[in-house]
């Protein structure tokens, strides 16, 4: 029940931060197509991941989907939304990791700017420091050549 709440959390901050891009135009970025299936699948540790798709944010599941399984979420954010994260009191600066990026310290979410590209990556269902791990490995491939 608690990682329930907390994924509902999670979900709902990366939502809260992210409207439409500014620097690169929301309808020349597909989410789905920053990160690829397999390296989402080898960071949940599942053979296959499947994604509805969106416009501004990308959800993996695995294939073989069961209520509370794993998940991948990437969601593009504004330039206002990443500044409105970094000022979050429950937040650590990462480095190694885009041009800057805070991770949440209560609930898996790690923010960041790549270069005019801003996003948000939570994982869920995994416990909290394997979920922060995935997140930064995950964030670190993303948009190569952005």
């Amino acid at each position: 029940m608690r990682l329930t709440r907390c994924t509902a959390l999670a979900v709902g901050i990366v939502v809260f931060g992210a409207v439409t891009l500014r620097g690169v135009r929301a309808d020349a970025v597909d989410p789905c197509s920053l990160l690829s299936p397999d390296k989402v699948a080898a960071a949940l540790g599942v053979p296959e991941v499947k994604t509805p798709g969106g416009t501004n944010r990308c959800v993996w599941v695995p294939k073989e989907y069961a209520p509370g399984a794993k998940s991948v979420t990437l969601q593009l954010m504004t330039e206002e939304g990443f500044a409105a994260q970094r000022t979050r009191p429950d937040v650590m600066p990462v480095t190694g990791i885009g041009d800057e990026a805070v991770q949440s310290t209560r609930i898996p979410v790690l923010t960041v700017k790549k270069g005019n590209l801003y996003f948000a990556v939570s994982v869920a269902g995994l416990p909290l420091n394997e979920a922060k791990a995935a997140e930064q490995s995950l964030a670190k491939q993303v948009g190569p050549g952005l």
